[in-house]
Order: C-alpha cells, then structure tokens, then sequence
C-alpha cells in the first residue's frame, strides 16, 4: 500500500484525557486539524494554568495545512487556537455560528482578530477541500451550534462525533440529526471516532427539559435571592433563566466578565431572549424585592477570584448572602476540582445560604452521551473501524468493550493514546507508531510557555523549601570579606528556624576557612559556591530529612 493511499489520524490531545482536543487527519499533500483545544491544569500551585498541544509535528508539515475545522466552542475543544496561530498556524478556522463568535471574542483580546481568517458554517454545510469533503451534522450538547464532521476521504468516509448526546426535548435548536448518521452508515462509513466521557453510564441521558422544569420549582419558590452558577458556556441553560425570569416575573442579574459576554453573544444570535425585559445591574439588586432576583454566576467550579468564590467568602462588593437565599450550582463537579468546591460549599453555608449541587438535587444534565446513545451510535453508523476518543483511559476501554458488543470484529476495534499514528486503508487500520507525546504548560493569560526543568525546579522548592547562602568576596585576594548570611524560605517552622540557621551558618563557615586555607596553599580552581551548597543540602538532610534547593551566592567586590 503506497503512502498516497495512506490516511493518517493523529491525536495530538483527548485520548487517554478529557481536555486538549485535537486531531490531525493527512492524506498526502493536505492535511486539516479537527478542533485545538487546552487542558486545565491541576498543578496551579505551581504557575501552570492550563496545556496545549504540541504543534511541531503540523509546524514541520506547515505547507500541507489547510484549515482547523471545530466541532464547538467549548475551551478544550478551541481554547489553543490563540496558541496555533503565533505559531505560525494561521489557515482559516471553520466553526459553527456561535463557537465563531467565541473564537472571535478571544482573538479580540489577544489581538489576533486582524490576521486570522473565521468561516463560520451553518448546519448541513458541506466544506470542501482537495481531498477533505466534510459535512457538518447538527448534534446537541451543552453549548448550541455543536457539530459532528462526516468527511469523505479517498480511503472511505470518516465520522467524528464530536461531544454530543441524544436529547429529544432541547431547549434550544433542533434534535440530533440521526437521519444524517444513518444515510452515512448505508453508504459505508470506514472508521467512526467517538465520544466516550460518560460511556460508564447505563442510564440514557437525562434532557435539558428536566432542568427547565427543575428551576422552575425553585424560582417559583423563592424566599430569598437565588444565585445559579453555571459554565458560561452553556446558552441553553442561560436562555432557560431568563425565559423563566420572565414568565415568573423577575430580574436577572450577571456576575462574572464571562457570564456577561456570553449573554450578550447569545442575545446576539437570537438563542437568549427577552433580555432587555429583566436583565439589570449588580448595582440595582437591592432596588428589588430580595426574591424576585435571579444572579447568573460564574465559578461553579471553585476557580480562584471568580464571582462565586468571592460571593463564598463575603468578598464580592455587590452580593453578600442572607439567610433563607439560595445557590444552584447546575454544573458537573470536573474531577480534579472537587476540594475547592467542596471548600466554597461549606462557605456558601456559612453565608446562611441553601445549597444545591448535583449530588443533592437533579439541577444538571449531561453533555455527553451515555451507554445507550453511544451504542445506538455505533449501530446507526455500523462502522469497520473504531476509535473511541474523547475519554480517560477507561472510558476508551469501556467504550471499545461497547463496539464489540454490537458486533465489530475485535481487531477492527483500536484503543488509542494521544501521540499514536492511525494509518487508515479502504481494508485495514492501525497503529504504526508513537510520538513521544508531549505538551506545551502555559503560565498565565500571557501564555509564556514553563519549561518541564522549571516546573520541576517549581515543584522541589514547594516540596523542600529553598535555601540562599550569601557572601562577599575580595575580588583580588579571592577571600570571603562577610558572611556566610543564611536565609531559609518553607523549611522548618519558626521555633526551630533559628536554631537551624545558626547551626547552617556553622557548616558555611567550615567550608570558607578550608577555601582560604586551600587558597594560601596556592589552589587556583575551587567552586566554592558548590561546595557551600553540596555541604548545606547534606547537613538539612541529617537534621531535618529534606534536600532543600540551595543557592549559594557570592559577591565580588
């Protein structure tokens, strides 16, 4: 089989993780990139905020790149993009209506709006390319405007999913297209990638009309403020809100930048309506009766200075809880967050506030398909080839145990890891090699890239402390003139400090005199900076278990 008959899959992010969604398809000379998305971190103590693919393998093959082609605008499926085009990356971007508007709004504020090129497409669109033909298939989701690709490639038609689930009753926009999946599955499709977050689910999913219903109970029943948290993301639920507030005769409130950027976007296409009738400031609460206002809030997930968090702690400057008022936290505890939001519940509490949370109350439904939906996906499709994506390890594990079920040959089943090459022919598919796979740490919303040496510099100093050793020195006679000063940071307590100190400076100062002794017996190369330290980090090693970072620090005069 030549090269040119040769469609390689590469995942550069999202499988074996749920996050960092991106995946190269390259047919000869022309590839595309479906989605490019980040990964929060949970090594925030350390600086990283979140990661993002590695884009050397498309930089090195830049001429074959036609375009990033995204299912929808949640941030790990687009959050890289900014990344991708200072890189050099910069093809046009195809997305649907409203991850357009999102992806438009970033590149605003990172000033890239100007050099990018955004083509937003409509359902049904079909995007061409020499050897790409892509359909987009409306699914729903948590965010509107979702979209599975079914790309007809010359190896066989190709279907990625995207996120979605099967909801028969949304708020907004219309049903999975199922019609279009079936069609794709009489004419042949070759290779299915699908959606595997939620396949340890064995319930179908529940539909976002049960929340509709859900919040209407509870507005209705107000006896104080109610402040719902939510991913900003998620339209559908906001246009919920406010269509209730309406209805019931109350004001609506937003709390958060993202909170109040995403309403105005939703507002913009039409999906959030009646804003205009009962939407009012932060600063006109209180001109209202205590129950008749609704807050949208951000930080349903504990993240640091968000409007949620602060409401928490009694440090938001507009919203302070009262007893009888309640928080509806109506999202998805993300695994990794659940001690900052366990944290900022007990803290709701303490404010007087009722609290309800997904463990407690049905206030939230899936994004994701369940067991049920993704079987009766694979048995629409009726795929040869399947690579589940989207998941932890063990959700591809389970999902690929579910595509033997239905009956796929279990060497037509391909359980995949981020950094693997697919080879995909008319008759086979498998994996022919291993990237190393690896990852860009980002610090900040600057996007200043942490190396894996200062991570682990970052790391040491947080687990050991840190240690500096100053001295002055004659510059001419080479001899030390004062010091050794030493200054210990996260070492020991303050009862023991300096006890420990003063005995450290002892250990300094036997190593300078055998320095000055070595100097008057005419030694010429002595690191005297990696001696002090070799002896330091020995002597906390004895006295208190630990190989603290020690710097040495010498100043010639």
């Amino acid at each position: 089989m030549s090269a040119q008959e040769t469609l390689k899959v590469i995942p550069l992010g999202g499988l074996g993780e749920i996050g960092m969604n991106c995946m190269i398809l390259e047919y000869a000379d022309e590839m595309i990139v479906v989605d490019c998305g980040l990964i929060f971190s949970d090594l925030d103590h350390f600086g990283v905020e979140f990661g993002i693919p590695d884009f050397n393998y498309i930089r090195d093959r830049q001429d074959k790149l036609k375009a990033f082609v995204i299912t929808h605008g949640h941030e790990d499926h687009v959050g890289a993009l900014p990344f991708a085009i200072r890189a050099g990356l910069n093809v046009p971007i195809y997305a649907s209506n409203f991850a357009s508007l999102l992806i438009q709004e970033r590149f605003r504020e990172q000033g890239l709006l100007d050099t990018s090129e955004i083509r937003p497409f409509k359902m049904g669109q079909r995007i061409e390319f020499k050897h790409f033909k892509i359909s987009t298939v409306s699914v729903n989701h948590s965010i509107v405007d979702s979209a599975a690709l079914i790309i007809d490639t010359p190896v066989g038609k190709i279907i990625h999913t995207g996120d979605f689930k099967m909801d028969p009753t949304p708020f907004i926009g219309e049903e999975i297209d199922l019609k279009a999946f079936g069609r794709a599955g009489e004419e042949g499709v070759l290779l299915l990638m699908s959606d595997s977050t939620n396949v340890e689910r064995h319930e179908h999913s529940m539909s976002e009309s049960v929340i509709y219903q859900a919040f209407e109970r509870l507005f209705a029943a107000a006896e104080g403020m109610t402040i719902v948290s939510m991913f900003a993301s998620n339209v559908g639920r906001m246009a919920q809100v406010f269509d209730l507030a309406r209805r019931l005769g109350k004001k609506v409130a937003l709390a958060g930048r993202t909170m109040d950027q995403n309403v105005r976007l939703g507002a913009q296409v039409g999906y959030v309506r009646g804003v205009e009738d009962v939407l009012i400031g932060l600063d006109q609460v209180d001109d209202y009766p205590r129950n008749r206002v609704i807050v949208l809030s951000t930080g349903s997930q504990g993240e640091y200075r968000s409007a949620l968090l602060r409401i928490s702690n009694g440090e938001h400057g507009q919203i302070k809880l009262q007893q009888g008022d309640l928080v509806v936290m109506s999202s998805k505890f993300i695994p990794g967050n659940e001690k900052a939001i366990g944290r900022m519940i007990n803290n709701l509490f303490k404010q007087g506030a009722e609290v309800l949370y997904e463990a407690v109350h049905d206030i939230h439904v899936s994004g994701h398909a369940t067991r049920p939906e993704l079987r009766r996906m694979l048995e629409l499709v009726k795929p040869r080839f399947f690579v589940p994506i989207h998941g932890e390890y063990r959700h591809l594990v389970h999902h690929s145990a579910l595509a033997r079920e239905t009956g796929m040959p279990p060497e037509n089943v391909l359980l995949a890891i981020n950094g693997d090459v697919i080879e995909l022919t008319p008759d086979s598919c498998r994996i022919t090699e291993h990237m190393e796979e690896s990852r860009i740490l980002i610090e900040g919303r600057e996007g200043n890239d942490i190396s894996k040496l200062v991570l682990k510099e970052r790391r040491q100093i947080g687990e050991t402390g840190i240690v500096f050793a100053l001295m002055v020195r004659n510059a001419e006679t080479r001899r030390i003139l004062s010091g050794p000063e030493i200054i210990t940071k996260g070492l020991a307590s303050e009862d023991t400090e300096a006890q420990l100190v003063a005995e450290a400076r002892d250990v300094a100062r036997r190593v300078i005199l055998q320095y000055e002794d070595e100097l008057r017996a005419g030694a010429v190369h002595i690191d005297l900076q990696e001696n002090v330290r070799i002896e330091l980090r020995r002597f906390f090693n004895q006295h208190i278990g630990k190989k603290p970072v020690v710097l040495p620090m010498i100043l010639d005069l």
